[in-house]
Formats: structure tokens, C-alpha cells, sequence
């Protein structure tokens, strides 16, 4: 018996156990805030995952304000870290060791959903992250948009079937708008949303990644005469341009449109 409570003993790593990771749920203390990462008394890396934070050159006042936010958010610093719906979809940890999960602070709130819901940021669209965690996280970036909260003063959702005319250089934008055409090639699947993909916005999937798009009978084709919005890193070529390279970078909306 002893010996078994020593093997317990010895496999506990700092503030996590590890019959607790194996459940999905880390207790972590909050050291300090690096920007976008929580540093933990142990050296752990946890990203605010699924969140794309306000930049300081976006916004310098609302960058102080963020950061005063996540400050004071872990005050008392003890936080869970629930992993488990994030192991379930391979994206847990990235090849950095950063760790991913549902960051929920001592008074029971979910960090993510309270960063995105008062406008400190926008979702990222972040590969495997978990489907329900998703979708409350585009609810609360909504209501946040509606309300027109932080960021959403200024910035503004692209109408991607008559975008404005401005220098695209890797900005990321959120678009959002019906699309007129789907064509498949040999390096990527573009979906255009105007007559004239040569100046229009035009969305790519690189061939790599279709597999990832598309589903049993389901395949990139059918987005044709459909309400989507898009998010990512745009540039200019041929016209606004962004690549899709994960499938939660794309929501469907349910409204089919005129074609």
C-alpha cells in the first residue's frame, strides 16, 4: 500500500496530478502574462487559444486595457486548464509546447469567451478547436460585434461580394459574403465571390488541405450560392486574397444565397 502511494506521489508533477491531466483537468498557478501566453509558477506555456488578441499597433488603448484585463484575471492566480475536448481533437499542445484548453479562472469564467464577449479580440479561427467551444466563442464575438465593444469600434466584418478598395498586405480581416463560384485546380480550390476573379475577393484552399474541408458526400462544391464568412491573413493578388488552411476558418451561415 505504501509503495502504491508513493508511485501516486512520484507521478504527480508540480500543481498537476497526473490522475487529474488524465481526466482532462490541470490546476496551474499564473506566474504572469506575456502578451498572449500565461507563464505558470511551473514553467508551463498556456496560450490563450482560440482568442486573436487586440495588437498594440491596432489599437494602444485597448491593447493597455487587455493587458490590464488578463492582469487582473488572475487575481487570485489558480486557474484550471480543461483539456480534455482539446486532446479528443489533437489540439492540445502545439510543436512549441504551448498548452491548449478551456482556461477557466477561480470564479468559474471562461477566459476566452470573457476576452472575445468585451472586444479585446476576435476568434482566431484555430485548427481543432472543439466544435461547441467554437461555437460559443463566434456567439460571444457577435454579441460583442453588435454591441459594438472594443475592437468592433473600429473594426469592421468585409463585405467579401464588394470589398473596399485599400492595400492588403497580411492584415487579418474577417469577411463575410455569398459565394458565385467554385473552382477546383490542381494546387488549390477557389472560391470566388465575384465575376471577375482577376480584381474580385477570392478565397483559396490549398489541395493539401481539401481533405480536411470536405466530408463523406460533402465536398468544397457545394459552398456554390452559400452565405459564408472567412477569416485569416489577406493580401493582394489578383484582388483581396486569403488562404484557408483549417476548416474552422470558415463558417457556414444558413441562408443559401441568390445566384
Amino acid at each position: 500500500m505504501r509503495f502504491q502511494a508513493f508511485l501516486i506521489a512520484m507521478i504527480c508533477i508540480g500543481t498537476v496530478c497526473a490522475a487529474a491531466a488524465g481526466a482532462g483537468i490541470q490546476t496551474h498557478v499564473a506566474e504572469r502574462v506575456e502578451t498572449d501566453l500565461i507563464i505558470t509558477k511551473n514553467n508551463d506555456y498556456v496560450a490563450l487559444y482560440g482568442v486573436r488578441l487586440v495588437k498594440e499597433t491596432q489599437d494602444p488603448t485597448l491593447y493597455r486595457k487587455a493587458q490590464r484585463f488578463l492582469q487582473q484575471s488572475f487575481e487570485p492566480p489558480s486557474f484550471r486548464l480543461d483539456v480534455q475536448a482539446f486532446q479528443e481533437s489533437g489540439g492540445a499542445q502545439n510543436r512549441y509546447g504551448d498548452l491548449h484548453g478551456k482556461i477557466v479562472l477561480a470564479n468559474g469564467a471562461w477566459l476566452q469567451e470573457q476576452l472575445i464577449a468585451q472586444g479585446y479580440g476576435v476568434w482566431s479561427g484555430a485548427p481543432d478547436y472543439p466544435p461547441a467551444l467554437r461555437q460559443r466563442l463566434v456567439q460571444a464575438e457577435k454579441s460583442a460585434a453588435i454591441e459594438k465593444l472594443g475592437i468592433w469600434r473600429s473594426f469592421k466584418i468585409i463585405n467579401a461580394n464588394q470589398p473596399t478598395r485599400q492595400f492588403w498586405n497580411g492584415q487579418f480581416i474577417v469577411a463575410k459574403g455569398v459565394i458565385r463560384e467554385v473552382f477546383r485546380g490542381a494546387s488549390a480550390t477557389y472560391l470566388n465571390f465575384g465575376e471577375d476573379w482577376r480584381n474580385d475577393f477570392t478565397v483559396a484552399i490549398p489541395s493539401w488541405s481539401r481533405k480536411k474541408f470536405e466530408r463523406g458526400d460533402w465536398k468544397i462544391e457545394n459552398l456554390k450560392n452559400r452565405s459564408v464568412t472567412v477569416r485569416g491573413l489577406v493580401r493582394f493578388y489578383n484582388g483581396p486574397y486569403l488562404e484557408l488552411d483549417f476548416p474552422e476558418q470558415l463558417e457556414i451561415s444558413d441562408a443559401v444565397g441568390e445566384g
